[in-house]
């Protein structure tokens, strides 16, 4: 009965019921399953043998999800519990990218595999910090399986492996072909989307000793924008606890002679209108020219997606086997960065030789024909007549491998030559050229009337911009793996490799930029190269009957950032035919990011509440951020333990429990804005206040933080029936619970729990996913549950907020799908994501957006329809 338990062992890793070998169904006569290699581990041994606590995606449940990009499918996962941000992050450096963050922790600590081996880290930075794999560029039909370790593995694949590890395994040695399509619509409206998918292969590496497999894919989808949903489209969530005019700016133009009487012009530009001050804050009086920025606020981008996948196999002889890969992606991305430039207080442009800002003058000199004082006077004034700032990305993504495989009677032999590169170029319009701006502050000839200006100075003021970005990554890595002998107990497994690893970053901004030609710049420079250096080795030793220890060590050296040595030690006992016990623990360790330890620059735009506000203290106020790379940061350290259990109770019926605790060490980031402003007089040589005191910029740098500990538990549990009439259902579900994630804001200060609110992030105690499958004949059904707990609310507070609730709602988000198989070789699929239409719960925090981005998105209720024609 051992093959019994360790079959439904391995299904539980799967997000839904697998198909295990049960003993039953195994004659003692037949050949003995081949040893393979799974994600955590380099030695070959039998899928059955295993009890590592894996997700497991099959290409078969993925294409049954409903879902029609990578993105999607990991992202729904319930270990993604936060701290991570697909395409609809429009406002980041990043625009356009997805990522994966297992455990809350951030993308730069979960390693992203393609057939276990690396790839190119994206070419702009995530929140300015962290390198990180887009799972954009990556295909999905050519996608056999995915396998999540849920466990820390640095000693296996060396750094940015603390949460875990995703390894995407494509298809190879295909024969056949396979044409998929897809069309889909949100039923609010928008967001059309189609794909199309072509999989093909010739050769039979058992018979011809070849095998060449391809994969093609295309996406598309609309671009969506928040005034095309009712929920955002007023802006106005005053009717809401904590509620405001969130979705307004009220900066359409006003004069500034007293900043904290601002006077309306005579005329409110077209685009915004004439409303009480009181509307935004109470107590006060007067108007403001306001306007709703929910049109410029984008929801999702536009997106074309080309993606290619190669797969080559060449049987040499009897012993030796090259391989060959190429990944392939071009993708575009398009959206609306934000409302048409307002200038006011606080306007500054980039000043290269030191790397800082410049402020610029916004006023109106005497005898401007807008100024009838006799001094110059202050103003503020949104140049809606540009039109909207304007946003697109192109990504040129590329990976290529050649291998040598060996497989000898003793040894299995494994060289790899890997080269990755993610290129892209952002390109911004409508933004301002400063110069022609003060060219035409002398001279009166734009006008802050509310007027439409004419197209000829327009045209000077307009700006267009492109801001290159890339990251190179080659590799050369060799893996050995044997039986050395054969102990009482079984073998004695044994795997050593070497892993030589360059990176190469560098992400650049425009000439207009690096001049001081634009307006209100955001810049994120990073220039950096690293080597590295690793050796490990593993055991894996059998100690008694289904009791087996795996040892593992691996020795990096960054030429950067030093050397770090990673032990872990495994155990995993079958102790019945129905029980499994497991546990390790590992150290591991994350080398610091290229943008934190190279030589970096960065100014971002952030907002914090501020006590010191002279017009309105406790108010939530935006600030300017320099930000700076730190060569002398050390790597982070982290302590993993894992434990779990297994308990399969009926053939076709089990649960699983893992208990995880991670405890990092000089974790890397900038001190807390918030803490710096609440704090000011331990920073006031950081904080810059304008005449009136207004907040206006914050300098800051990277630095080793101290500790954070994260811990929680995983269950999940399977059941299958077998009905009369040849109906089969199956049960599943899967649940994650975050128990701590308990950091300091600023290193030296007492730690705080952010697990179960949004201190850190909004990072949910409990994620979850039910689903129940049924089969009859022809047809398939699949209706499931995504379950995302409430949080408390740490960011806004009731002076920011007045009458805000403290707990943000939890959430419940219903899919469906319905297979066809009825027709020859043809999967017919109807799906539908988010079948009862809910919009997620309002957070304060999140400003206009209204909704946390990393956790939730606004397309409503998605019904796509796909074919799938296989010959």
């Amino acid at each position: 009965m051992k093959f019994k338990f360790s079959a439904v062992a391995f299904a539980l890793s799967g997000p839904v019921l697998l198909h295990p070998v049960f003993a039953e169904d195994i004659s003692s006569a037949e050949v003995l399953p081949e040893r393979i290699a799974i994600t955590g581990s380099h030695i070959k041994r039998v899928d059955q043998e295993n009890a590592t606590p894996l997700l497991l995606l099959t290409g078969d449940e993925i294409r049954q999800s409903g879902k029609v990009t990578l993105t999607d499918v990991l992202r729904d996962l319930t270990i993604n519990s936060g701290n991570s941000f697909d395409e609809q992050y429009t406002g980041s450096f990043s625009a356009g990218s997805a990522s994966i963050g297992l455990r809350g922790l951030s993308p730069k600590n979960t390693l992203v595999l393609v057939n276990g081996q690396r790839v190119s880290s994206y070419g702009f930075a995530l929140n300015t910090q962290d390198n990180f794999v887009d799972l954009n560029a990556l295909p999905l039909s050519s996608v056999e399986r995915v396998e999540v370790l849920k466990d820390g593995a640095s000693a296996v694949y060396g750094s940015d492996a603390i949460a875990g590890v995703v390894n995407i395994i494509l298809k190879k040695d295909y024969q056949q072909t396979s044409l998929s399509a897809v069309a889909g619509n949100a039923t609010a409206g928008g967001l059309a989307q189609y794909s199309a998918g072509l999989v093909t292969g010739i050769g039979d590496v058992d018979s011809d000793g070849y095998n060449l497999s391809l994969s093609l894919d295309l996406f598309t989808r609309e671009h969506l924008t928040a005034d095309q949903r009712d929920l955002l489209k007023s802006g106005d969530f005053r009717h809401l606890p904590g509620g405001r005019l969130a979705g307004w700016s009220t900066a359409g133009g006003a004069f500034l002679a007293n900043p904290a009487q601002p006077v309306p012009v005579a005329n409110c530009p077209q685009g915004s209108i004439l409303r009480p001050r009181s509307d935004f804050s109470s107590g006060q009086t007067g108007s403001v020219c306001a306007f709703n920025t929910q049109p410029f606020n984008s929801l999702q981008p536009e997106v074309t997606r080309r993606q290619a996948s190669i797969n080559g196999t060449w049987q040499l002889n009897n012993q030796w086997q090259a391989t060959a890969e190429v990944l392939y992606s071009y993708n575009d991305s398009a959206m609306t960065f934000g409302a048409p430039l307002t200038v006011g207080p606080g306007l500054r442009a980039y000043q290269q030789a030191t790397g800082s800002l410049v402020d610029i003058a916004t006023v109106l000199p005497v005898g401007h024909p807008d100024n009838s004082s006799n001094k110059a006077l202050p103003f503020e004034y949104t140049l809606f007549d540009l039109g909207p700032r304007l946003k697109s990305n192109n990504q040129i993504f590329n990976r290529f491998l050649a291998g040598l495989k060996y497989q000898g009677e003793d040894w299995d032999i494994n060289i790899n030559a890997l080269q990755s590169s993610s290129l892209q170029r952002e390109y911004v319009d409508n933004f301002v050229n400063r110069y022609e701006f003060e060219k035409v502050l002398a001279n009166g000839s734009y006008r802050f009337d509310g007027r439409q200006n004419s197209a000829e100075v327009l045209d000077k003021l307009r700006l267009q911009t492109r801001r290159p970005g890339r990251y190179e990554l080659s590799s050369l890595n060799l893996t050995a793996s044997t039986i050395l002998l054969e102990l009482p107990y079984g073998p004695l497994g044994f795997a050593s490799g070497l892993d030589l690893r360059r990176e190469k970053m560098d992400a650049s901004t425009s000439p207009e930029v690096l001049s001081g030609t634009e307006l209100r710049p955001a810049i994120n420079l990073v220039k950096g190269e690293r080597e590295l250096l690793a050796g490990f080795a593993e055991f894996s030793v059998p100690l008694y009957t289904d009791l087996t220890a795996s040892v593992a060590g691996r020795a990096d050296h960054y030429d950067d950032s030093g050397s770090a040595v990673s032990p872990k030690l495994g155990l995993h006992y079958v102790l019945s035919d129905d029980w499994l016990l497991r546990g390790s623990w590992s150290r591991g360790f994350r080398a610091p990011a290229l943008p934190e330890i190279a030589d970096s620059n960065t100014i971002s735009y952030g907002t914090v509440i501020d006590p010191k506000d002279p017009l309105e203290p406790g108010s939530r106020r935006g600030f300017t951020s320099i930000r700076s790379g730190n060569n002398e940061l050390q790597a982070e350290r982290s302590n993993n333990l894992n434990a779990g259990v297994i308990w399969s109770f009926q053939q076709h019926a089990s649960v699983g429990v893992d208990v995880f605790r991670i405890e990092q060490d000089q974790i890397i980031g900038p001190d807390n804005a918030q803490y710096i402003i609440s704090n000011e007089s331990q920073f006031a040589d950081r904080i810059r206040r304008d005449a009136q005191g207004r907040l206006q910029l914050i300098t800051n740098q990277y630095k080793n933080q101290g500790t954070r500990t994260t811990s929680g538990f995983d269950i999940d549990a399977n059941y299958q029936l077998q009905l009369a009439g040849g109906h089969q259902l199956k049960f599943k579900t899967v649940w994650s619970r975050l128990l701590d994630y308990k950091q300091a804001l600023v290193a030296g200060q007492p730690e705080i729990d952010g697990a179960g609110n949004n201190q850190f992030g909004a990072l949910p105690d409990w994620r979850g996913n039910s689903s129940v499958n049924w089969q009859h004949g022809d047809w398939q059904a699949n209706l499931s549950a995504d379950f995302t707990s409430g949080y408390s609310q740490k960011v806004a507070t009731a002076s920011s907020n007045p009458g805000l609730k403290l707990q943000v709602a939890s959430y419940t988000q219903w899919n469906s799908q319905l297979n066809y198989l009825g027709f020859a070789d043809t999967v017919l699929t109807l799906s539908v994501n988010n079948l009862l239409d809910r919009d997620p719960p309002f957070d304060v925090a999140a400003g206009g957006d209204y909704f946390d981005t990393s956790l939730y998105n606004l397309r409503g209720r998605v019904v796509n329809l796909s074919v799938n024609y296989q010959f």
